[in-house]
Parts: structure tokens; sequence; C-alpha cells
């Protein structure tokens, strides 16, 4: 399409694009990068959040994990899409710095003894959540393709790109909830 948002020729390589800049840093720190263990601290943003969903369930408190996670895991898609308004720079190092942080999870948790079987065990029924991060960070590149048209003068920001982009918005809604659902209910009261 000339001068509007096509869905078919653009969201399939924002959504590529997007799974690459997760994927490259995450197999890099999983396979050739060997980072030194940093002391944890408890002022870290990551730090308290991961206080607060252990804390809530020590006590049991799965709903308020649960909102403790969808909360962090909205968060995280949200600096995605609007990471597209500073022209993609900030989704695209928000999903580079993820692949990062969950190799470097796993790495973590497998060097303490915890094997490989029982990480993918308590990982893999909630990993749907990647597919409404990578989504998330489609949008932002597709926000970020907009807007570089825009300035351009090319015509741009038509009902053609807000509807696909609401509906997105409301999978990636509907995916972080429900991964955030199986992780608190099913993946972690697996483990116990």
């Amino acid at each position: 399409m000339k001068n509007g948002y096509c869905i078919k020729s653009y969201d399939k390589y924002f959504f590529f694009v997007s799974f690459i800049f997760w994927l490259m840093p995450f197999l890099l720190r999983m396979f050739l990068i060997e980072l030194p263990t940093l002391p944890k601290t408890s002022e870290s943003q990551t730090g308290i959040i991961v206080s607060q969903i252990t804390e809530a369930l020590d006590k049991e408190e799965y709903f308020k994990a649960f909102l403790e996670i969808s909360s962090n895991n909205l968060h995280g898609c949200m600096i995605n899409i609007l990471g597209g308004f500073l022209l993609g720079l900030v989704t695209l190092l928000n999903l580079s710095i993820n692949g990062l942080a969950a190799s470097d999870v796993f790495i973590t948790v497998y060097n303490s003894g915890f094997g490989l079987n029982n990480i993918l065990k308590s990982t893999l029924p909630h990993s749907f959540e990647l597919i409404g991060f990578w989504l998330s960070g489609a949008m932002g590149l597709a926000i970020a393709w907009e807007m570089i048209r825009f300035m351009r003068g090319k015509k741009s920001f038509s009902a053609k790109f807000y509807n696909p982009m609401a509906l997105y918005l409301c999978v990636v809604f509907v995916i972080t909830l429900g991964a955030a659902f199986v992780e608190v209910y099913i993946s972690i009261k697996g483990l116990k």
C-alpha cells in the first residue's frame, strides 16, 4: 500500500526484528559471554519487584503475586510500545536488555543447581508471554516507522494504522495477563 499502513507487508517484518533483537543478546549471553556475578542490592528496581513477588508467594498471596508479575510484564510491554515515539531506539534497547536479562536468569538458576529439566518445567508453561513482549516490540517499531514516514512528509497515522494497533494492544494485554496467571497458578504452584 503506497500511502497508508499495510498490515501484511510490515507487521511480520517488525515482529521478526523484535524477535531478533531479543534473541541475539539472549544467545550471546547464554553461550558466549561470561558476566561476573554482581552483588544483589535491594535498591535496584528489579530487586524490589522480585522481592515483592517472592514475599507474596511465601505468604501464599497468589493474587498479589499475579498482580505484581502482570504489572511488571505490562510495564515492559509499554516501554516497547512507547519507545516507538523515540524512533524505536528505546524499543530495541528494551528488547535487547530483556533478552540479556532472561538468559542471565536461566544461567544463574542453572548454575545454582536447578537442573535444565526443572527450569524448562517451570518456565515453558508461561513462556507464551514472550509472544506478547515481541508483539509489543513490533508495535513500537511500527510506530517508529510511521513517525519516520510522518517526518518525511508522507501521509501516515491513518485508521489503517490505528485499527491493527488497537487490536494488537488488546492481544498483548490478554497474552500478558494470561501468562502471569499461568506463571503464578500453574508454574509456581507446581514447584511447591
